[in-house]
């Protein structure tokens, strides 16, 4: 066993380091506006059944979601498709979420003085055939590192006993630099991802566009052939054939 005692009267200066760390969650969102301007062409009954196609009414697919407002809503892939029925807009829209941290550490120096006494005691083990090679050189050895790393938090304790409100102080300016640093660092890291997720979006808007022309041009397909059957069987007349076999629609028509 090794005892180390020490009687302190001294100045000292001591580094006092702390962290901190920053979050936030950022979101970008690209869209794209088209209008649909089937009124100029067919009249309102078109639009009116592009809404019942969009609807489900013709099980021509599946129907669209309505919101609170009365828009469209359907989702084709990762964006997301509105359209308006009162202005005629149709809207393609994505939005990513990230969520970020930053962590900082900072130091700030405490300065005091210690009047006082400490003691500690340490024990080392050994083998009296030294097996494993634990002898009692070792031991001791071993118990005379220990003790003076209990002495010197031993001391430090004590320091901190004597002088909690240098400590205090110490900590405080490191946590707020600590802050300062985290936030700075993730306010750059914000700015870089808001590039990355802006350039993402434009790359996921373009790889959308076939899909969302393909399902917005069958909608008005099926609008189109639904309201000329409507048109042809409202005057009396009859449709004799109707195949419509992917984007192509093949009518043949009697009219009165």
């Amino acid at each position: 066993m090794i005892h180390l005692a020490k009687s302190i009267e001294q100045a000292w200066r001591q580094t006092v380091e702390q962290s901190a760390s920053a979050s936030d969650e950022i979101s970008e969102t690209g869209r794209i506006n088209a209008e649909i301007r089937l009124d100029a062409e067919m009249g309102d009954a078109a639009l009116e059944m592009l809404e019942r196609v969009m609807a489900g009414d013709f099980g021509y697919e599946d129907p669209w979601e309505r919101d609170s407002s009365g828009c469209y809503i359907k989702n084709v892939g990762d964006v997301i498709v509105t359209y308006n029925p009162l202005t005629h807009r149709l809207n393609v829209e994505t939005q990513l979420t990230e969520s970020l941290t930053a962590e900082a550490t900072a130091t700030a120096e405490a300065c005091g003085f210690t009047i006082g006494n400490v003691a500690v005691e340490a024990l080392g083990q050994y083998y009296d055939d030294g097996w494993g090679g634990r002898t009692k050189e070792a031991a001791l050895s071993e118990a005379q590192k220990k003790a003076e790393e209990k002495l010197s938090q031993a001391i430090e304790e004590l320091n901190r006993q004597q002088n909690p409100e240098t400590f205090l102080n110490a900590e405080n300016k490191a946590s707020k630099t600590a802050r300062e640093k985290a936030e700075l660092e993730l306010e750059k890291m914000k700015e870089n991802a808001r590039i990355a997720m802006r350039e993402r979006i434009m790359f996921i808007l373009a790889n959308s566009e076939e899909n969302v022309n393909h399902m917005i041009n069958r909608a008005v397909g099926e609008a189109y052939r639904q309201t000329l059957r409507k048109v042809v069987l409202d005057s009396g007349g009859r449709v004799i054939t109707d195949d419509n076999t992917g984007s192509i629609i093949n009518m043949e028509l009697e009219l009165r």
